[in-house]
């Protein structure tokens, strides 16, 4: 062998090596830290509620940070609703702007509901490392918390439900099947396709907002579900952070737990969401139950919404300061008075 190209050889060698050891440090570090929003504290001290500020207790002795807020007046013994974020470094004190904060803590607490927001693994003050967890795994951490909230004086054991927001549709799904006790689940921008098609949903998305058509359209898919396939061999073989979260949760199917799942469970897609397309997960949700959805699950589409309910009037445009939508408030709102609350 010549002696470039053996010394090219081993250069790429130990850049390939310099990078998987720097990707293995970091996500064994990871997620990094990320500080509440300015806004945050001036808000929740706003609130004409009680606030705790606790620990969730996890089924493997893991603590998860969590707040609690229970209105002043009204009846005594409170429903509840439990809040889980979405996917990556997901904070639910610096969440999508204003989210948490309007169909959240807001709504519920004006219709008498104690709310608990729950953060996952590694992120805020919880402690863990969300990379090595799976959408199974969460929905225990998240039952952890329904329990905790359900053994609080103030809150009625028998009217907690879960809401949760892009990946944590997927979490609260899981969670109300394997726990009937849980008394509805909300997912909002949730998706109802395995967590592989979804990535290609969301490939497809920027794809599109790049105007590639054709060829070059498929090219890059390709390319991008190649990547996958890698990501997940790596995972397979290595165990190595975010790599073998792939390898863990790429498969995952929500079907069998909309199968299973018996409480109200309420889906609210947004036309303009490009990270979950509402065609592709009403049609998802058709073919799991052979075009016979139960009348027990609701879904809706919001006008205009973004992933995150900014109004915008077309799904490539930007976020940043769009209004959020209103009609999600009132199809809320709606929806908790015709299952009884």
């Amino acid at each position: 062998m010549p002696k470039t190209i053996r010394t090219l050889i081993i250069m790429l060698a130990v850049t390939a090596g310099i990078y998987f050891a720097w990707k293995y440090v970091r996500d064994e570090h990871y997620p990094i830290p990320i500080q509440p929003s300015e806004s945050w504290e001036p808000y929740v001290n706003s609130l004409d509620a009680q606030r705790e500020t606790l620990f969730v207790e996890a089924s493997d002795g893991t603590k998860l940070e969590a707040d609690l807020f229970i209105p002043n007046g009204g009846q005594e013994m409170k429903p509840a609703v439990v809040f889980t974020p979405g996917s990556g470094d997901s904070l639910y004190q610096r969440y999508s702007p204003g989210l948490v904060e309007t169909y959240v803590i807001d709504l519920f607490l004006e219709r008498d509901f104690a709310v608990m927001l729950v953060n996952k693994r590694g992120m805020g003050q919880s402690e863990g490392n969300y990379v090595k967890n799976s959408i199974e795994g969460r929905a225990d951490d998240l039952y952890s918390a329904v329990r905790v909230a359900q053994n609080h004086p103030g809150i009625d054991p028998e009217n907690v439900g879960v809401i949760g927001h892009s990946q944590g549709g997927w979490v609260v799904a899981q969670a109300a099947s394997e726990h009937p006790d849980i008394a509805f689940f909300i997912s909002l921008a949730g998706p109802t396709m395995t967590m592989r098609e979804n990535a290609f949903d969301n490939q497809t998305f920027a794809a599109y907002c790049q105007g590639l058509e054709g060829k070059e359209f498929d090219e890059y898919i390709a390319k991008q579900q190649k990547n996958i396939d890698l990501s997940i061999s790596i995972g397979e073989a290595t165990g190595f952070g975010f790599f073998a979260f792939d390898a863990r949760n790429m498969s995952y199917d929500p079907a069998d737990a909309l199968r299973k799942v018996q409480s109200p469970g309420l889906y609210a897609f947004a036309e303009n969401d490009g990270l979950v397309t509402p065609a592709w997960n009403i049609e998802r949700m058709e073919e799991i139950f052979d075009s016979d959805v139960p009348k027990h699950l609701t879904t809706v589409i919001i006008a205009k919404a973004t992933h995150g309910y900014q109004i915008v009037d077309d799904r490539c445009d930007s976020w940043d300061g769009k209004p959020l939508s209103d009609e999600l408030v009132d199809v809320l709102n709606d929806w908790l008075t015709e299952i009884g609350y």
